[in-house]
């Protein structure tokens, strides 16, 4: 299954899991479950989101975007942290007016077997996305995947705390659970935001460039380099640096060796674009002095 696909598949999923989570709210009045089918909105704007944006960096470079239009899923993914917040912002408001002005429950027995039914469509969905993410990349399908996972462990709180409120008549359980959602929905908000604005920032890549080291020390015919830097776009990791080689190295002997490093260090990463700026040991003297 290709990105887009999966995108589509989690648009419908959305809109079939928050159908039945509604009629699972609709009759028992639960607030919990209110709580998840609010998640559920949440979870289909995102899904739609997602879809579009994954559409728009499956677009080729052109004139315009030379690196190419991957940053449009970095743009989705953080939308969906937002929505992730307000939606807890929301779920939490609602609880505490609940506990403020107690609803006991009906039919709870049979709403919770039927969230059950929805719970175990949002998880099929999240393997799926997440299988489809790790395949192909896409942050914006691994948003999705991690939201989607946190509304399964979400959902299954609820079922079960709710089980035991019937079984116990503690209903106060019932708000006092959907509070407990909405906290660790705050926490998957943190997560989606943190890792989408790290690529956003163009943040460094730690790993890759332990790689990067690793294989230019293996290599011969350069005094130094300088300067590394990386940053990742998608499945591609950019990285550029400095390669001082000595004043009597050739043009063509310089060209020899910086493809042979280019090539050592493409086999280690393979989604790897590097560009290698070469200069002479006078000239990062100069260089050095002119500071």
């Amino acid at each position: 299954m290709d990105k887009r696909q999966a995108a589509a598949l989690a648009v419908a999923g959305g809109i079939a899991v928050f159908l039945i989570k509604a009629v699972a709210y609709g009759i028992s009045g639960s607030i919990a479950l209110l709580s998840d089918a609010l998640e559920s909105i949440v979870n289909i704007a995102a899904s739609i989101m997602m879809l579009i944006s994954v559409r728009i960096a499956l677009k080729p470079a052109d004139e315009n975007h030379k690196y190419g239009h991957y940053k449009a899923e970095n743009i989705s993914c953080f939308i969906e942290g937002v929505l992730v917040l307000i939606a807890a912002v929301l779920i939490f408001w609602e609880a505490a007016r609940r506990i403020l002005s107690p609803l006991e429950p009906s039919n709870l027995n049979f709403a919770l077997v039927i969230s059950l039914a929805a719970t175990a469509i949002n998880g099929l969905l999240a393997l799926i996305l997440m299988r489809t993410s790790r395949a192909s990349g896409s942050i914006a399908l691994e948003g999705d995947a991690k939201h989607l996972l946190s509304d399964v462990v979400s959902s299954g709180g609820v079922v079960l705390g709710l089980a035991i409120a019937s079984l116990s008549g503690w209903m106060i359980l019932d708000p006092l659970i959907a509070m407990i959602v909405a906290v660790l929905l705050v926490k998957v908000a943190y997560d989606i935001l943190k890792k989408t604005a790290q690529e956003l920032m163009d943040c460094n890549c730690p790993e890759e460039e332990k790689v990067i080291e690793d294989v230019l020390s293996t290599i011969d015919g350069y005094l130094e380099y300088h300067d590394l830097k990386t940053r990742r776009n998608g499945n591609t990791v950019y990285a550029e640096f400095h390669l001082c080689v000595n004043g009597n190295c050739t043009l063509a002997q310089a060209h020899d060796l910086t493809e042979l490093i280019e090539e050592k260090l493409q086999e280690a990463i393979p989604q790897l674009s590097v560009m290698i700026h070469v200069e002479t040991e006078e000239q990062v003297m100069s260089a050095e002095h002119s500071q």
